[in-house]
C-alpha cells in the first residue's frame, strides 16, 4: 500500500521522538557517570582528608603524651632533689656543731691516731693532722700532750697543723690522706640520701610517683 503523507510525516515524528529519547537516555546515563566519578572522588579525597586527621590527631596525642611524660619525670627529679638538699640540710646542722666542737675533735682524732699507730706500729713516718687555723690554736696543748704521746709510743711523730679551710680534719700520711671535713661529709651524705630516695621513689605505684 502506498505510504500517504499523513502516515509519512507520523513515522518521522515517531522516530524523532524515539531518537530524542535515545540521546536524552544518554545524556542522563554519561551525567549520572560523572556524578558517581565525582562522588567516588570526592569520597577518595574525604577519605584521605580524615586518615591524614587521625594520623596527625596520633602523632600530636603521642607527642603530648611524651611530652607529659618527660614533665612528669622531670617534675619527680626536681622532687627528689629537692628533698635531699633538704634532708642533707637537716642532717647537716649535727654533723656541722660537731666538727666544729673542738671536744669531739679531740676525741675523735684521738681515736683515729691510736688506730693508725696500731695498725702501721712499723712506720716511723709523720702523721700530718690538718685543722682550721682556730682550732688548732683549741688542740695545740691538746695534741702535744694526748696524740703526740699515743703517736710517739709507737714511733709516729705528729704534725699539728691549722691550714685547713673548713670545719673537720684532714690525716695525712704516708700512705694517703682521710678528710673528714664538713664537704666530705656533706657528699657522703647526698649519696646516701638520694640512694635512699631512689629506692622510695622507685617503689611508689607509677600513677602515685606522679
Amino acid at each position: 500500500m502506498a505510504e500517504t503523507v499523513e502516515s509519512f510525516v507520523a513515522k518521522l515524528r515517531a522516530e524523532g521522538v524515539d531518537a530524542g529519547r535515545q540521546a536524552a537516555d544518554k545524556i542522563k546515563a554519561d551525567a549520572e557517570a560523572a556524578a558517581a566519578e565525582i562522588l567516588r572522588r570526592a569520597e577518595e579525597k574525604a577519605a584521605k582528608v580524615v586518615a591524614d586527621a587521625e594520623k596527625r590527631a596520633k602523632s600530636m596525642l603521642a607527642r603530648g603524651k611524651t611530652d607529659l611524660e618527660l614533665a612528669a619525670r622531670d617534675a619527680l627529679l626536681g622532687l627528689r632533689q629537692a628533698l635531699s638538699n633538704v634532708l642533707v640540710g637537716i642532717l647537716m646542722r649535727p654533723v656541722r656543731a660537731e666538727l666544729a666542737d673542738a671536744g669531739f675533735l679531740k676525741q675523735l682524732i684521738h681515736d683515729i691516731a691510736i688506730q693508725y699507730a696500731r695498725a702501721d706500729c712499723e712506720s716511723k713516718g709523720t702523721l700530718q693532722i690538718n685543722v682550721q687555723p682556730e682550732m688548732r690554736a683549741k688542740l695545740a696543748d691538746w695534741a702535744l700532750q694526748e696524740a703526740h704521746a699515743a703517736a710517739a709510743a709507737r714511733n709516729t711523730a705528729v704534725d699539728l697543723r691549722g691550714t685547713l679551710a673548713q670545719a673537720g680534719f684532714e690525716f695525712r700520711t704516708e700512705g694517703g690522706t682521710v678528710e673528714v671535713t664538713e664537704e666530705a661529709v656533706l657528699e657522703l651524705m647526698r649519696g646516701l640520701v638520694s640512694a635512699s630516695l631512689r629506692e622510695i621513689f622507685d617503689a611508689m605505684p607509677a600513677g602515685a610517683a606522679r
